[in-house]
């Protein structure tokens, strides 16, 4: 959990419009599940075992990785990007459209993380008001910027170089 809640909070803290956030962190998501399918499965089915620290402490973390999700996605809302007045409801909504792909994704299939997590922004983003060019610049920024910033992989498992503050992202 903590390479995606470090990553996560890096997206969180990009100067760049919610809307990008959101789908970046998506993709980062999406791509711990493929690289750590075997390890996800079990997190999953065991965490609720835990007892004790080890429970608080994975909790803890899940509950940061829900900020900073939650974080951007009332910024969006503030923004007028994305419509609705129930941001718990809507940070569990994204969550919930990421979270289960363990239960059927292969790594080795059809679709890749970049893809899915395209499909499931394009999604959330349409379901929460957003127009279908706002999606389309949101995916075509996603891909810009994975071009120019090759320094910072959505892999949270891959070393990030920081960038100055300010940088156009």
């Amino acid at each position: 959990m903590s390479p995606l809640l470090t990553r996560a909070g890096q997206i969180a803290g990009l100067d760049t419009s919610p809307l990008l956030r959101l789908r970046l962190m998506s993709e980062s998501l999406l791509t711990i599940i493929f690289h750590r399918l075997d390890h996800i499965w079990v997190y999953e089915h065991d965490y609720r075992d835990l007892g004790g620290a080890e429970l608080r402490t994975l909790l803890a973390q899940r509950k940061a990785f829900e900020h900073c999700v939650s974080g951007v996605l009332v910024e969006a809302v503030y923004q007028g990007a994305l419509q609705t007045t129930e941001t718990r409801l809507a940070t569990l909504q994204f969550l919930n459209l990421h979270n289960h792909t363990y239960q059927w994704v292969r790594p080795h299939g059809p679709w890749s993380p970049a893809f899915l997590s395209r499909e499931c922004c394009s999604t959330f983003f349409r379901g929460f008001g957003a127009p279908e060019s706002v999606v389309r610049e949101v995916e075509t920024r996603a891909q810009v910027f994975k071009h120019l910033h090759t320094e910072l992989p959505l892999d949270p498992e891959a070393d990030w170089i920081p960038v100055p503050a300010g940088t156009d992202v």
